[in-house]
């Protein structure tokens, strides 16, 4: 089962603590729309417009259609349409990380990438599978994370070229 702390967790920068901590079911719903995923039924595409559809209208309920939420930092910040795209496809990574590290699933999970475009699936292949493919393939990997997406969305997880070790080894 993935843990509804950890879909908070994933959640957190996007939402904040004061949004969630007033919506104790978020979370869990999100865990279960993850946990009750089967990769031989189901299809990724729906479940991440699934998730994106959930934290919409919880946002949007929440906040009478304003759409602004009260950052920890004390920022008001204004959510955007792609942003619940984005927050879908953050805890995507959670069922990966939740699933048997085979070649199958690396499969699987590469052509999600493919057709998507999913940091989450890239994020995955490269974290969670990198010793299922050669060197090569794993800069190959870097590379399309580190030129298609914003370093907001991967800077907390890669090595950028001018650090020694990991971020979370510091």
């Amino acid at each position: 089962m993935i843990a509804p702390d950890k879909v908070r967790q994933t959640l957190l920068p996007w939402l904040g603590s004061r949004f969630l901590d007033s919506q104790e079911s978020l979370c869990k719903q999100v865990a279960m729309i993850l946990f009750s995923f089967r990769k031989d039924r189901d299809h990724l595409i729906q479940l991440a417009q699934r998730i994106d559809n959930l934290l919409f209208m919880a946002v949007r309920e929440t906040t009478n259609a304003r759409m602004a939420l009260l950052m920890d930092n004390g920022d008001l910040i204004r959510l955007r349409i792609d942003d619940f795209r984005l927050m879908a496809d953050e805890t995507l990574y959670l069922l990966f990380d939740s699933m048997e590290k085979t070649p199958d699933n690396q499969a699987f999970i590469r052509e999600f990438a493919l057709r998507s475009g999913s940091l989450s699936a890239l994020r995955a292949l490269y974290l969670l599978y990198d010793h299922l493919h050669s060197p090569e393939e794993s800069k190959t990997i870097r590379r399309i994370i580190t030129t298609c997406h914003e370093p907001f969305r991967y800077r907390q997880w890669i090595r950028r070229p001018d650090e020694e070790q990991d971020p979370w080894e510091k």
